[in-house]
């Protein structure tokens, strides 16, 4: 008997169309391709059996599958949609857990388990699943032993996935509304470029209403009445461009309309396209959005015109929605459209920044590495020094610029201003004041290159992670290195540096950039090297004081007091660094320890070493990972 796999396109759907319904001739032939991936290969004529004795569902926005604690009945497999699912913690709170795409299975454990269900789910968008019954299952199960064995893999992968222990993946499949917030966007144009940016991470194809109507074969079809949506035909087109397109981009009419709210019906994501030019004021569309059951995810997409040097005002934008994150592209430019591809198919390439005061100079020598090599950076993010380098890249961009910048960093002069030690050792004039006129009034949200940094609240003992506001206070807040520098103050909260909680935020990277691609730079020494001291428990800070006074005897060697600070506040994120790490794909770590962590000094050596360090890691990593 001929296997599903040994037959040609149009053999399989002539062999799935038991049905005369168009719509379940595609049900079926998708649901077969996943029964092989599960089952593994099979004859046709069993491939039908199984058909039949499957219970097949349809669910829309909001539409609840099942809820966490109740009884398990079955497991699920999606045929085509999104599900998303959360879970209540032991604090009450509802969490979002994760979604489940095409092709993936949901409610299995607790299937094989026997136990309640584990968490709520419910469906983002039109979504066609089947259900397998514990009955059903038991004798799957027994006929073929493989799918325990798939079964058990996507329950570990899943596992791990939500407790963040392995890197996120690149979407499987994605399909995109786009918004034209005004009549005047032109929606269609901006589809096609990014489409055609995106076909290379997977065949993508970008429809709106009229291309969708002549590939239906009639002008009416986008504008069926609402009875119609479910139009036996409309919907098998859908499915049909569905399945064979990775990335889906429909492009909506700028009000509302049939085709519009069919759009909408089978997105994962939103992307709102806005002039940045135009009204910011939330459009009809938007109003539409809000009052779905569960909210769509949804991205603003700024299009600049070609002649925009640097973009403003874009919290005016941000301020009227809820959005989960947004983009900035200049219209023409194809590195923009580029990265916003990147981003949308989590091939987005993300720069993580530790800590390590003036040995953060080697990320300069990272940037030149990146930069000789032509890798791209779509986002960045940094603690400390890091936020520091981290928010100067995004401002001053090119290697030279910034080597020419870093002699105003480097200079002590420039940053401490000692005082009497109350509160800091610093009164912190000079670095608030170096800051400001460093980064000026550039806020975060303004940058072509999505930027963020951590600081850590004493008050409430969590991170605080920086993604909106002027550069030069986040920056300044992430640096305060307790004792050095005086905290920074924000509604009774106290403020200081980001490594107190987390020296080396790739964690972060990975949520915010949604990609795996991601380079970790870490110049803070797991171990110091070690050096020779004049005392053992104790020693007066005015013997060390007058040694070094008088050229006639030898000055007693001991730490200083602010490298003790400063080392002691990057330890403290050692262990956390460590797991950080298995989130990197590729890890620099230069060579620093001659380096003391004062020696500011030294900036153009201490950056050196970071591009010898970097060189080869990249050039390997360039050749294998961007190449995918």
């Amino acid at each position: 008997m001929d296997k599903f796999n040994d037959l040609s396109v149009a053999e399989k759907r002539s062999l799935v169309d038991t049905d005369s319904a168009v719509t379940n001739r595609w049900h079926r032939l998708q649901f077969t391709q996943v029964l092989v991936s599960l089952f593994g290969e099979m004859e046709i004529n069993r491939l039908h059996q199984l058909q039949e004795q499957l219970e097949w569902h349809h669910l829309s926005n909001g539409d609840l599958l099942f809820r966490q604690d109740d009884p398990s009945d079955g497991m699920y497999i999606v045929l085509n949609g999104r599900l998303r699912y959360t879970v209540v913690n032991y604090n009450g709170e509802t969490m979002a857990a994760g979604e489940v795409g095409p092709g993936e299975t949901i409610g299995e454990f607790a299937l094989i388990t026997d136990e309640r269900r584990a968490a709520t789910v419910f469906a983002v968008r039109e979504t066609n699943l089947v259900k397998i019954t514990p009955e059903r299952f038991q004798r799957f199960a027994q006929e073929y032993p493989q799918m325990m064995g798939q079964l058990t893999r996507i329950i570990i992968e899943r596992r791990q996935r939500d407790l963040k222990q392995t890197k996120p993946s690149a979407p499987e499949r994605l399909t995109l509304a786009i918004v034209p917030t005004g009549a005047t966007v032109d929606a269609a144009r901006f589809a096609r470029e990014l489409a055609a940016v995106m076909d290379p991470f997977g065949a993508a194809l970008a429809l709106d209403a009229a291309s969708f109507n002549a590939r239906a074969g009639h002008e009416e079809a986008a504008q069926t009445a609402p009875d119609a949506t479910n139009n036996p035909v409309i919907v098998a087109l859908l499915d049909e461009l569905e399945a064979n397109q990775k990335y889906l981009l429909y492009v909506t009419d700028p009000h509302p309309s049939h085709w519009t709210n069919r759009c909408l019906g089978q997105a994962d994501r939103v992307l709102l396209l806005a002039d940045s030019r135009h009204d910011p004021q939330p459009g009809p569309i938007e109003t539409h959005l809000a009052q779905f059951d569960v909210p769509l995810r949804t991205e603003l997409v700024l299009w600049h015109p070609p002649e925009t040097e640097r973009p403003q005002g874009t919290a005016v934008w941000l301020d009227q929605r809820q959005i989960h994150t947004h983009h900035h592209v200049r219209q023409g430019d194809a590195d923009h459209m580029a990265r916003l591809a990147r981003r949308l198919t989590g091939h987005a390439v993300g720069l993580v920044l530790s800590g390590g005061a003036a040995r953060g100079f080697a990320h300069l020598g990272v940037q030149r590495a990146l930069e000789e090599l032509n890798i791209p950076i779509d986002y960045i993010g940094g603690t400390s020094m890091g936020a520091v380098i981290g928010a100067s890249i995004i401002l001053y961009e090119t290697n030279a610029t910034m080597m020419s910048q870093a002699v105003n960093i480097a200079d002590p002069k420039k940053l401490f201003d000692h005082t009497l030690p109350l509160t800091s050792l610093m009164s912190s004039r000079k670095v608030t004041h170096f800051t400001k006129r460093h980064f000026g009034d550039h806020h975060i949200e303004d940058q072509w290159i999505p930027f963020y940094c951590i600081a850590s609240n004493l008050t409430t003992a969590e991170p605080v992670i920086y993604q909106r506001g002027p550069i030069w206070h986040a920056v300044r807040a992430s640096l305060a290195i307790p004792g050095v520098f005086t905290p920074v103050i924000a509604d009774g909260d106290v403020i200081v540096d980001g490594a107190v909680m987390d020296n080396f935020p790739v964690s972060t990277m990975a949520d915010l950039c949604e990609s795996d691609r991601i380079i970790g730079v870490n110049v803070s020494p797991y171990q110091e090297k070690k050096r020779d001291y004049d005392f053992e428990t104790n020693i007066s800070g005015w013997r060390v004081f007058f040694s070094r006074l008088n050229p006639f005897t030898k000055s007693l060697r001991s730490p200083s007091l602010l490298g003790t600070i400063m080392r002691s506040v990057e330890i403290n994120s050692v262990r956390r660094t460590k797991d950080e790490e298995r989130l990197v794909d590729v890890m620099i770590c230069p060579d620093v320890k001659l380096f003391k962590s004062t020696a500011y000094d030294q900036y153009e050596a201490i950056a050196q070493v970071g591009y010898e360090a970097a060189l080869t890691p990249l050039t390997a990593w360039k050749a294998q990972r961007l190449c995918e």
